[in-house]
């Protein structure tokens, strides 16, 4: 967000500044607030561990906070995306004064959350450090999850064929005018009684469809690896680290030929 990037070049010159050196060196624990497995948050909660100190908003974020419902009431219909959108712009335009002062409550603020941190970190157990180190990982691993999950349909990765069986009951739902999911509850057993004959027809129809599927695949999993994306696409298909023709031995030398 462009309102972003100018307060992160504008804290880069102060921040040294209002970062005490013990918020650098204490690990700063997060208490997890997006999926977790059932047994971290039950460990959690029965260790009663101590509200977290917040982390103080920057001065663009105390901006957002005071501007947004005013962009939301007078646009009532207004997305989400686009009440940033404004309020990036419209922080473009606020005088440096203004600024100033934002920034001046949030290094109070930083200052009070350094010492707050620091007693919030100290006091925790071994026990409680270890299940707040375990859900912290729990949570990355499900926001890198919730990104791929994000970047696969924003790049329209094509999707797999339907198999033989559900080719059969699509078919079926049309023919009999009964939607799919109820369709699929009450002929559980019909499958079983098409004839091989019969069922050929829709493997011929899915092995079409997974042929075209596979190309369409190949040719996307090309583009992704050439946009910086190679993690959306198969193991196998990810282009291997370039690795030295020859290697150096522990003193430098090059390994003799055999």
């Amino acid at each position: 967000m462009a309102g972003q990037g100018f307060l992160f070049k504008t804290f880069n010159v102060f921040n040294s500044r209002i970062i005490s050196a013990n918020r650098l060196n204490v690990a700063n624990f997060q208490t997890p607030t997006r999926t977790i497995k059932t047994e971290t948050k039950e460990r959690l909660k029965s260790l009663n561990i101590p509200e977290k100190p917040k982390k103080p908003l920057t001065p663009y974020l105390q901006y957002v906070n005071q501007k947004r419902s005013t962009i939301v009431k007078e646009n009532p219909n207004i997305l989400p995306k686009d009440v940033l959108r404004k309020l990036s712009e419209e922080w473009k335009q606020v005088t440096e004064e203004e600024k100033e002062k934002l920034k001046e409550k949030y290094q109070k603020e930083a200052e009070i959350y350094d010492k707050d941190i620091l007693k919030f970190n100290t006091a925790l157990t071994a026990e409680q450090r270890e299940i707040l180190q375990i859900a912290n990982n729990e949570k990355k691993e499900d926001r890198k999850k919730r990104k791929i999950t994000k970047l696969l349909k924003e790049t329209h990765k094509p999707k797999k064929p339907q198999g033989p069986y559900l080719l059969y009951l699509q078919e079926q739902s049309k023919i009999r005018n009964v939607p799919l999911n109820i369709l699929i509850k009450t002929v559980k057993n019909d499958w079983a009684q098409v004839s091989d004959s019969q069922k050929e027809k829709y493997r011929a129809q899915y092995a079409k469809e997974h042929e075209k599927y596979e190309i369409e695949l190949e040719n996307w999993e090309k583009k992704m690896i050439s946009e910086g994306h190679p993690e959306l696409v198969r193991v196998k298909h990810r282009v291997p680290e370039e690795r030295p023709s020859r290697i150096l031995d522990l003193k430098g030398k090059k390994p003799s030929k055999q």
